[in-house]
């Protein structure tokens, strides 16, 4: 009897030390009330980093290369078979309670894709081109120096502002899956802020209003707000050096996931020859500071407008991406507009690219959506 009590004992002391090890395992992210879906993702991005890279397509489920809301299309998987590993999409208009965003996708269409790739093992990320509160024109109207200061703390855009984020909570607290379990997703807000092309940029706002505007942000999310099925993504355009990339970091505690967005500037070698660069130099800082931060390193957006380089993936991209470890790539979205013929940053079919993307994603190294289930 004493005997049998005993190896009871060691069985489950056994399993304890076991969970207890397992707890140690699971990484955290800055969320501590996030989903155990949340804490499932942000681990998977981890382990991700030693499998390959995922390939990312802006809006790939809305819309393609003339053609709008088609069910189960996007001209990834009309290429390569499959459908990107991560998908993005963009929240802009979400604020101002718009039936459809910037691109004109419904809000209500954009839920069922999510839903739909999150079925499928997929991950979804969102960026936010939130209004310029001030004037009340797009996020692009970036002429003022006061937008952000109004709409802090005690600022007279503040209560207004705050009940914006609240329509944005209401997005994410309403992409639930089949079993009513919050679908997490990746928060890439207040992006390329190191530019001036937007009201929260580097022209627009002090270092110290940008990082107060990313705390209040994620403050008000996850503890007003009780949204915690999110990871947040810290995305500046193209730094110079780590002081750069820090100038306007909010600081560890209220980032998971840190990236940067670089385009080609252009459509001759010599555009080619300057992304080069520029990728080079921010995928060792990005990928340098997640290392010593234990963070998890991305490419937030990228691409060549139109790929009049028809080897732009095999001969420009995987060379730089694969002596990294990053989570994923994401290229921008391919418009649907006639009047924006040559706005699209991966192949459709017949475009002189397409066999060159196949050869892409067969890397043994880039991961599709079938890779990561």
């Amino acid at each position: 009897m004493k005997k049998g009590l005993f190896i009871l004992m060691l069985i489950a002391g056994f399993a304890a030390c076991k969970q207890k090890e397992t707890l140690i395992e699971m990484k955290q992210p800055i969320d501590k009330n996030a989903t155990k879906e949340t804490v499932d993702l942000y681990n998977k991005l981890f382990k991700s980093l030693d499998r390959g890279i995922m390939l990312g397509h802006q809006d790939a489920l809305a819309y393609g290369h003339a053609w709008y809301k088609e069910a189960g299309r996007s001209d990834v998987k009309d290429v390569t078979g499959d459908y990107p590993a991560v998908i993005g999409w963009e929240l802009g208009h979400v604020e101002i309670g718009a039936e459809f965003n910037l691109d004109s996708i419904y809000f209500s269409d954009m839920k069922q894709y999510i839903k739909d790739t999150y079925a499928r093992g997929g991950i979804t990320t969102a960026s936010w081109h939130g209004d310029n509160i001030v004037t009340g024109n797009t996020a692009w109207d970036c002429k003022q120096d006061s937008v952000v200061r109004t709409i802090l703390p005690n600022g007279s855009n503040h209560a207004k502002y705050l009940a914006w984020l609240d329509r944005v909570a209401d997005f994410f607290l309403d992409l639930k899956d089949k079993d009513g379990k919050y679908i997490p997703v990746v928060f890439r807000m207040y992006h390329e802020h190191t530019g001036n092309w937007f009201w929260w940029g580097n022209e627009q706002c002090t270092p110290g209003e940008y990082k107060q505007l990313w705390i209040m942000t994620v403050e008000y999310l996850r503890d007003k707000k009780n949204v915690h099925n999110l990871l947040y993504a810290y995305s500046p355009s193209e730094t110079q050096d780590e002081a750069h990339f820090l100038e306007r970091y909010p600081g560890d505690d209220y980032v998971d996931i840190v990236g940067y967005d670089s385009y080609v500037p252009g459509k001759d070698s010599t555009a080619i020859a300057k992304y080069k660069e520029a990728m080079e130099r921010n995928l060792k800082i990005v990928t340098g500071y997640a290392s010593k931060s234990n963070k998890i390193p991305t490419i937030g957006e990228t691409g060549m407008e139109s790929i009049p380089d028809s080897t732009y993936f095999t001969q420009v991209v995987y060379p730089l991406i694969s002596q990294h470890k990053i989570a994923w790539v994401l290229f921008w979205r391919n418009a649907w507009k006639k009047n924006m013929p040559d706005h699209f940053y991966a192949p459709f079919i017949g475009h002189p690219s397409a066999k060159d993307f196949v050869e892409f994603v067969n890397k043994d190294n880039v991961l599709m959506n079938k890779d990561i289930k």
